[in-house]
């Protein structure tokens, strides 16, 4: 005889019952009185044992199994109400199990399961006795989960939540019904029944629950419960990294929850990748979380790309108490850490950092293993590229000064020649870099180059050359020259850098001193200069013998004697030099002696002299003749008619050397 339970109906009070799962009684809901099931037999003992094995079947997914068990149904009693429910759940699972069953045969079964369903709301739209007496015999959670699926899935509300109540999600065994009754509850927001489901890890499916609570459980402290929970299982396998990572990369939810998964994944043997994190998560992690699971990372071996990653990322984050926090994990972790140049490069390029944190980043760094080249590399680019404001590069070139060896001579160059963004600064940066005790030997044109081109001020430039010069660089002979020759440094200025530049080992041409003629205006003239860079070797042009003699003022008691050496020393001889002159207002080609009787402006007894040694020395012409205008005269005939413009000077010598009474 079967067994079924009657009393659905409170003997108290005729109220309706509720049953109470806990406990496997019913419960009035309008007196409360809780009443116990009554065995009565029925006869469909047998009938409702195969109905629950076939829907057993069904739960665990035995597809074979429960469509024999149909058969028998069939052959039982095709008509008993509980038959009727196994087919429509075999085959809405058959349904939607990938590869149960062919495409076409598929859309068979579920043209089958859409007349069965109505047969099903023929016989009645909600639960009915027989039905209910059918669910009390069942009993079985595994089956009351894959119930709620089916008239779920066939918007049956009324059936599904009387099973619901059934239901002890605690009691399921089937990893399959488990996972549809997650999806299920999850999807209709009933938290309780996800919690109860995701309580039972030894029936689920991890992975699938796993993503499933990632993608539609609401964010809070329940989720990263569960999902801890689940990672800790230690079922989930390398390839559930992706599920994660598409999470971390697209879910909105808290950072709070996020580290969760991280850290609990990573400290589970789940590899999440390290750039993924930090590309998409760490961004907008916070301070505390984000050496929160950067710790995590650290706690295990790290391969040398996830070192350079954290390095990276703690020299980019432009937070310098996270970047240090960073760098302190990977510190305690006794990871080798080995600091490549570039890391470093990119940081103190950073242009949110200030100054002090970029020094407080750097002393991190230097407490990892740093070679050499690598210090070389960053002084270089810190020197020679990086676009700091001049107070930030202040503060920290000296630090790195300090940390560096050697210099790249090339750095050294690069810097003098081209760098002018530490403006007046730069003077004293660059004393800093001679202070390190370079081989000036190597520099031995950096001096020239720097005088000749340079980005730098007039006072910069002044204040580098004269520390350049005081460390014993020297500067080539044309340098030297057009130093002489094109400074705008006063005398005084110019005649110690010359000193320093022949104590240095600069060598003075022989045409210097012609070339400081040549190109120095007259009124520019300087005896004293003149004098100390006049040497045994000195030649004078021709142009410099005329513009020495014609336009310098040099002092009177030496300026005979000077011209008389640098008229022995002109190449080609002076004899054969012509002068252009203005006089009177007229334009007179003539040779040296004429242009100096014509338009000196030295001393009557200077000039007298010059004039004697000119003619009795170097036998040269008084009355030759001169073009004036375009007109060729004899010297005595100009002078004639222009002899009240000729000086005092010029009268006196015309008429000592007789010319008013030459012939013409």
């Amino acid at each position: 005889m079967g067994v079924s339970f009657v009393a659905r109906k409170c003997t108290q009070c005729a109220g309706r019952l509720q049953y109470i799962k806990e406990k496997k009684i019913w419960k009035c809901l309008y007196c409360g009185a809780e009443i116990e099931r009554q065995e009565q037999y029925d006869g469909l003992f047998t009938i409702k044992n195969v109905v629950r094995q076939s829907l057993l079947d069904t739960a665990y997914r035995r597809l074979d199994s429960a469509a024999k068990n149909l058969v028998e149904c069939e052959k039982i009693d095709s008509r008993y109400i509980g038959t009727l429910i196994a087919k429509i759940a075999y085959e809405m699972i058959s349904v939607i199990t990938p590869g149960a069953y062919s495409e076409r045969d598929a859309r068979n079964l579920l043209a089958q399961l859409k007349r069965n369903y109505e047969l099903l709301q023929g016989i009645s739209t909600t639960v009915n006795d027989e039905e209910e007496a059918l669910y009390e015999f069942l009993e079985e959670s595994d089956i009351f989960a894959t119930l709620v699926l089916v008239y779920d899935s066939l918007s049956d509300s009324s059936r599904r939540d009387y099973v619901l109540q059934m239901l002890d999600a605690t009691q399921i065994y089937s990893k399959e019904a488990n996972g549809n009754l997650l999806t299920y509850s999850l999807k209709s927001n009933r938290l309780e029944l996800a919690d109860d489901v995701l309580k039972n890890t030894d029936n689920i499916n991890v992975s699938v629950a796993l993503s499933e609570v990632l993608q539609r459980y609401p964010d809070g402290a329940s989720k990263g419960e569960h999902i801890s929970n689940l990672i800790k299982t230690h079922t989930l396998s390398h390839d559930d990294k992706d599920t994660i990572e598409k999470y971390l990369s697209s879910s909105g939810d808290s950072i709070d929850t996020k580290s969760i998964v991280i850290e609990t994944a990573v400290a589970n043997g789940i590899d999440v990748s390290l750039e993924f994190v930090v590309r998409n998560v760490l961004p907008t992690a916070g301070a505390e979380k984000t050496l929160s699971i950067l710790h995590a990372y650290c706690s295990k071996k790290l391969c040398d790309d996830d070192v350079l990653c954290i390095l990276n990322y703690a020299c980019s984050c432009k937070d310098a108490k996270v970047a240090v926090g960073a760098m302190d994990c990977l510190k305690h972790s006794n990871q080798y850490v080995f600091v490549l140049s570039k890391v470093v490069i990119a940081m103190l390029s950073e242009q949110g950092l200030s100054a002090p944190d970029k020094l407080t980043i750097l002393d991190k760094i230097f407490e990892f293993k740093i070679d050499a080249k690598s210090v070389e590399a960053i002084v270089t680019n810190y020197l020679c590229f990086n676009q700091d404001p001049v107070f930030s590069r202040k503060e920290i070139i000296p630090y790195l000064l300090e940390k560096v060896q050697v210099i790249p001579t090339s750095t050294v160059q690069n810097y003098v020649l081209r760098c002018a963004i530490d403006g007046d600064e730069k003077p004293s940066i660059v004393k800093a870099i001679f202070d390190k005790g370079l081989n000036t030997s190597f520099f031995n044109e950096l001096l020239s180059k720097y005088m000749a081109s340079s980005p730098d001020s007039n006072e910069v430039k002044a204040a580098v050359t004269e520390i350049l010069s005081c460390r014993g660089l020297k500067i080539d002979p044309g340098s030297f020259i057009d130093y002489i020759c094109g400074s705008q440094d006063d005398v005084p200025t110019k005649i110690r850098f010359i000193k320093q530049m022949v104590s240095n080992g600069s060598q003075l041409r022989s045409d210097a001193i012609s070339a400081y003629l040549e190109r120095t205006a007259p009124e520019q003239f300087s005896s004293e200069l003149f004098s100390l860079i006049f040497t045994p070797a000195s030649s004078f042009s021709a142009k410099a013998v005329e513009r020495y003699l014609l336009y310098c003022r040099d002092r009177e008691a030496i300026k005979s004697q000077n011209f008389r050496i640098i008229a022995e020393r002109c190449s080609g001889g002076i004899g054969a030099i012509t002068c252009q002159v203005n006089h009177a207002g007229n334009s007179v080609f003539c040779n040296l002696l004429q242009a100096y009787i014509l338009i000196s402006t030295d001393q009557q007894s200077v000039t007298q002299d010059i004039v004697n040694w000119l003619i009795t020395q170097q036998r040269m012409k008084i009355n030759a003749e001169i073009t004036v205008l375009g007109r060729s005269m004899k010297f005595k005939k100009y002078v004639v008619t222009n002899r009240e413009q000729l000086s005092s000077t010029a009268n006196s010598i015309c008429e000592q050397y007789k010319v008013y009474t030459m012939l013409f």
